[in-house]
């Protein structure tokens, strides 16, 4: 049932984007590019009946140590409650020199086919605020204090064109 309701929801996903074949494959995974800039990867995991969503906020560790710990620093304080990671957390594969950004959607009893629709594009975002944050650790630079992304007061876009940007699936493509 979990599964059947995980592939209602990336079907759903998909017809929001205009993509309509999206679907898991063998390792029930699909992984979506986002403006040819990061990849989206949503993989159902059988024994907890959840999605996990994850993308790549770093690729290439620093080598100094100083920026390193300002970037781990950084991260935990973001992780912490999941509070500015839309609810997940980041994970750090030293090995690989890969951060990871990941969220989970429970697909059991009680769960609509519309989760990953609506959750989805805040979880890109918040992708994207990681990515330029790590970027200017990267470079040295503060970042500045973390802010979630919200529309500016009384500018709601339409339901079709979020946050005032590109219509939904203009950015997603099917890897």
């Amino acid at each position: 049932m979990s599964y059947e309701n995980a592939k209602a929801n990336l079907r759903e996903f998909g017809k929001e984007l205009k993509l309509e074949a999206l679907d898991f494959d063998e390792n029930y995974t699909c992984i979506l590019g986002i403006d040819n800039t990061f990849s989206l990867h949503i993989t159902y995991e059988r024994n907890s009946d959840r999605l996990y969503l994850y993308s790549p906020i770093l690729d290439g560790l620093p080598k100094e140590d100083k920026i390193k710990l300002k970037l781990y620093e950084r991260l935990l304080e973001g992780s912490m409650l999941g509070g500015q990671m839309a609810g997940g957390g980041v994970g750090v594969a030293t090995k690989e020199e890969l951060i990871l950004l990941h969220c989970t959607i429970d697909m059991g009893l009680g769960v609509d086919a519309m989760a990953l629709r609506r959750f989805a594009p805040l979880f890109v975002e918040i992708v994207e605020k990681w990515r330029e944050i790590v970027s200017k650790i990267m470079r040295g630079e503060d970042p500045g204090p973390f802010q979630l992304p919200t529309p500016p007061p009384g500018a709601m876009p339409p339901p079709s064109e979020p946050m005032g940007g590109p219509k939904p699936g203009e950015r997603y493509i099917k890897i």
